[in-house]
């Protein structure tokens, strides 16, 4: 059973989270190391960082793949989980991560996916994240991968500015089995407030499509908003968890 994990969070002006995620993060136990990858913050990221010195910051140029990437090199353990700076891990993530991959057929895998707010059209989104597809699973639910597959399949593609997330899993998934943990990870609803969940899902549907109709992902970026939306209250109380099972 793999044993040690590192954490590689890419970062891009995140001070707004980032404390009580690094707080959150570091509180867990277990054989982990986190390494916060960041492309070129001009907020209080880095400041913020500084406060954790468990935290290996490495910079990197701009793009998530870029960072996540420049992570994964700097990192030295057996599995490497990828998690946005707004996303939250269920309480026991770790080991539901190395039970998983205590199965050698296994190459990887992620989280089902929740709100920290309520909204019938994001149960609805959180829904249809329990499906093991690459249409239904992206960055957010928390990425793990064998170091070692990791490195076969070449890591994330540098060149992309988008969907790096969904490229990665077509590689992952041929290589071996990719899983879906029951548990959810509970991420910030920030940029769904901010410009509507209807018209955010829209979005976020329309580009997939087109990525997988063939239109490049630098034509797509354009359509995406990369800034950082303001924050919404991550909630005192986590969401419960359902039993651990996989989907296959």
């Amino acid at each position: 059973m793999p044993d040690s994990i590192a954490v590689i969070v890419p970062t891009l002006n995140e001070e707004a989270l980032l404390e009580t995620f690094l707080s959150d993060l570091l509180g867990r136990k277990g054989d982990v190391r986190v390494l916060l990858a960041d492309g070129g913050s001009s907020d209080g990221t880095l400041g913020i960082a500084r406060r954790f010195p468990e935290v290996r910051r490495v910079c990197a140029e701009k793009g998530r793949g870029r960072q996540m990437n420049a992570g994964a090199r700097a990192a030295t353990e057996d599995v490497l989980l990828f998690l946005h700076a707004d996303t939250f891990l269920p309480a026991d993530a770790f080991r539901l991560i190395r039970e998983a991959l205590a199965d050698p057929e296994v190459a990887g895998g992620c989280f089902r996916l929740a709100f920290d707010r309520e909204d019938p059209w994001l149960r609805t989104y959180s829904f249809f994240s329990r499906i093991n597809h690459p249409l239904f699973t992206y960055g957010d639910q928390g990425l793990f991968v064998r170091r070692e597959v990791f490195e076969e399949i070449g890591g994330f593609r540098d060149e992309m500015p988008i969907l790096e997330d969904v490229e990665i899993q077509d590689r992952l998934r041929r290589t071996g089995r990719f899983v879906k943990l029951r548990q959810p990870v509970v991420t910030s609803a920030r940029r769904f407030v901010r410009y509507g969940p209807v018209r955010q899902q829209a979005l976020n549907v329309g580009i997939v499509l087109l990525y997988n109709l063939g239109v490049p992902p630098a034509r797509l970026k354009r359509l995406y908003v990369d800034e950082s939306p303001e924050p919404v209250r991550i909630p005192a109380v986590p969401l419960p968890a359902p039993p651990n099972r996989l989907l296959p």
